[in-house]
């Protein structure tokens, strides 16, 4: 498997001369489109509490962390030791660093939506989503797999072996549609009003929001490196970038310690859609201003931003201000893609 990163900025360099790649992403929103009814008998009972917690027949599923506004420094650096936010490995586009407020509180997912959320908004039996994508015996051996690799595919339960499946694990293999569908029909159960988070809100959140930790070091100061720890092993689920069976896969969320909000997996297990769109310069072309204010990348592109990392990722691809990216429909590696919801309070 090729290394994560080079994979995503080779997509990225010759998108836009790749005819496949630009006819399977639409580069118009696709929440602006008409999602297509349907008709959804396994479909359970769905409610909300005052606080925006989840509830399916009655028993809490799925919980909301108040996030109080704030500023904060987003991004990172590595070029002033001295410097805010810097380490010695951030990407290009993860800087400027910049100052940003978010001028309202919201609510966001103490944990990556589950298995068992998705299958009660859905109405379906299937918590990975997988089977939009095409099965074939790529290589010869019996086995239908997604890729030409040896995966043990398990047909009875229709999942890989060693991805994880039970109501814990997060719901996995997401492409942007499929989110839209989601949380459509779950705004219709409850008449709510749930989305993606901004990157911003992200990566407040997962910095630990106004509880956050500042670490002073060498003359300059920082936060944690990943959601609540400067120890990857301690919070995030990571380490098998090359797919090793034995390795790291796949785990239920809580199983790692949460950040200052109460807020687990935000770094590693699965990685996590953000509502932006992706600009590698967003930050320094359009704000990298003194103070940004609730930024949003809502120019229309191919990408959208994804944050976090996943089982299958190093840790340097989990740190907070790791911008990730991969295209809205095109489905590149999204075995290890997930979501999160929020909520404006």
């Amino acid at each position: 498997m090729k290394n994560y990163l080079q994979s995503k900025f080779f997509l990225l360099s010759f998108s836009v001369a790749t005819t496949l790649i630009i006819s399977a992403c639409d580069d118009d929103d696709p929440s602006n489109e008409t999602i297509k009814e349907v008709v959804r008998e396994n479909q359970k009972n769905v409610t909300t509490d005052a606080a925006g917690n989840i509830y399916v027949d009655g028993n809490l599923i799925y919980e909301m962390i108040n996030v109080e506004n704030g500023t904060f420094y987003m991004g990172c650096q590595s070029i002033d030791t001295a410097g805010i936010n810097y380490r010695v490995d951030a990407q290009s586009a993860e800087g400027p660093v910049h100052k940003v407020t978010l001028t309202h509180d919201y609510l966001i997912g103490q944990t990556e939506v589950t298995q068992d959320l998705w299958i009660a908004v859905m109405g379906t039996n299937d918590p990975t989503a997988a089977k939009w994508l095409p099965l074939t015996d790529t290589n010869g051996d019996g086995v239908m797999n997604r890729f030409g690799e040896n995966e043990a595919y398990n047909v009875a339960d229709d999942y890989c072996e060693g991805d994880g499946k039970g109501d814990k694990y997060p719901a996995y293999w997401i492409n942007y549609d499929l989110i839209v569908e989601f949380i459509t029909e779950l705004n219709k159960l409850t008449g709510s009003s749930f989305r993606l988070p901004t990157e911003a809100e992200w990566e407040y959140a997962a910095n630990g929001g106004n509880k956050a930790t500042v670490i002073t070091e060498k003359g300059g100061s920082r936060y944690h490196l990943w959601s609540g720890s400067d120890t990857s092993e301690e919070v995030c689920v990571f380490g098998n970038p090359n797919f090793v069976w034995g390795g790291e896969h796949l785990m239920e969320v809580k199983s790692k310690a949460p950040n200052e909000l109460g807020l687990y997996d935000m770094s590693g297990n699965v990685w996590e859609w953000t509502d932006d769109y992706y600009s590698s310069n967003f930050y320094s072309e359009e704000h990298a201003s003194e103070n940004t204010i609730d930024p949003i990348c809502t120019t229309k592109s191919l990408f959208r931003c994804i944050k976090g990392g996943g089982w299958e990722s190093l840790d340097a691809y989990c740190y907070n201000s790791y911008r990730g990216i991969d295209c809205i429909a095109y489905g590149s590696n999204i075995r290890t893609y997930g979501f999160r919801l929020a909520l404006d309070k």
